[in-house]
């Protein structure tokens, strides 16, 4: 595990080098800073994992370089233990409203500084654990749990902003909207267990035709909408009919069975006529619709 840096913010030399000293015996990375303003620009370049800060400093106060560092969000998470020779109530309280973690009056032992340093970065460890968690938990939430790919919910709130920015700088924007042919004969044939394998399958292979940067969900049951980004609409229609193809020739297991699995899928372009998102759907599904109307396993561009 990289070390912990810890900035020290005091105009006192032998303060910050007594700090120093004991901090880098038990393991820590320590930065210095002999003013508020040097405290300030280091605490937003190095991005210190804690700030030990005197709360008389020249330059800039200890108090004005919290109350900075809590109003930004590139410094704000950053914990602050205020360090100073008036060990007075109402200092303290003047630190901890502004955004302090802890206060540590001179002058101070080594092992209480060292324990509160300790306690502190262990919380912030514990915090950033649970950021990540949650980022993870977040993460699996957007995702359709049978087809790794996008929600319904997370596609129609991300999308719909890039289709606004698409119309602001004229890019071209297209969607394919996909449907399994038969699907309930497959459920009702071989049972749930195998729809949602061919569901599964399906997520897999709509995913190896498109690039990284475009984006496709599970609409709902055996139904898949992709947006395709820069993407005009003969270029859409190739991906579609390689995706179509790629379905029709991929062998299906189930149950020891080689099922023959088809998809048909309708594509839409973004256009004067379609300036939003359930716009651009329902295009796109109307294709869809021609799809399956004329023999299903094809593709159909809407036509306005």
């Amino acid at each position: 595990m990289n070390k912990r840096k810890i900035l020290i913010a005091d105009d006192e030399k032998d303060i910050v080098d007594t700090i120093r000293f004991n901090l880098e015996l038990e393991g820590f990375e320590c930065l210095a800073a002999y003013d508020g303003k040097e405290a300030l620009h280091k605490a937003k370049t190095e991005k210190p994992d804690l700030i030990i800060m005197d709360v008389m400093m020249p330059e800039m106060n200890g108090y004005k370089v919290c109350q900075k560092l809590k109003s930004e969000s590139e410094t704000m998470d950053i914990p602050v233990i205020m360090l100073t020779a008036r060990d007075q109530p109402d200092d303290k309280i003047k630190g901890l409203e502004l955004g302090a973690v802890d206060y540590i009056a001179k002058p101070f032992h080594a092992g209480e500084l060292i324990a509160r340093v300790a306690t502190h970065i262990h919380i912030k460890e514990l915090n950033e654990a649970v950021q990540k968690k949650n980022r993870q938990l977040q993460k699996l939430a957007n995702k359709d749990v049978l087809t790794n790919l996008y929600t319904r919910r997370f596609f129609e709130e991300h999308v719909g902003k890039d289709l606004q920015r698409a119309q602001r700088y004229s890019e071209s924007l297209s969607c394919m909207f996909i449907d399994i042919d038969h699907f309930k004969h497959f459920n009702d044939t071989y049972g749930h267990q195998a729809g949602d394998e061919i569901l599964t399958t399906m997520g897999a292979l709509i995913r190896d035709s498109l690039r990284t940067s475009d984006l496709a969900a599970r609409y709902g049951g055996e139904e898949f909408v992709a947006i395709l980004y820069h993407s005009d609409l003969e270029n859409a229609r190739a991906v579609a009919e390689r995706l179509r193809r790629l379905v029709a020739s991929h062998a299906f297991r189930i149950k020891e069975e080689e099922l023959c699995v088809t998809i048909s899928i309708g594509v839409a372009k973004m256009s004067p006529e379609i300036t939003n998102l359930r716009e651009l759907i329902d295009a796109a599904d109307q294709a869809l619709y021609d799809a399956k109307r004329n023999g299903r396993n094809r593709v159909e561009v809407f036509k306005a």
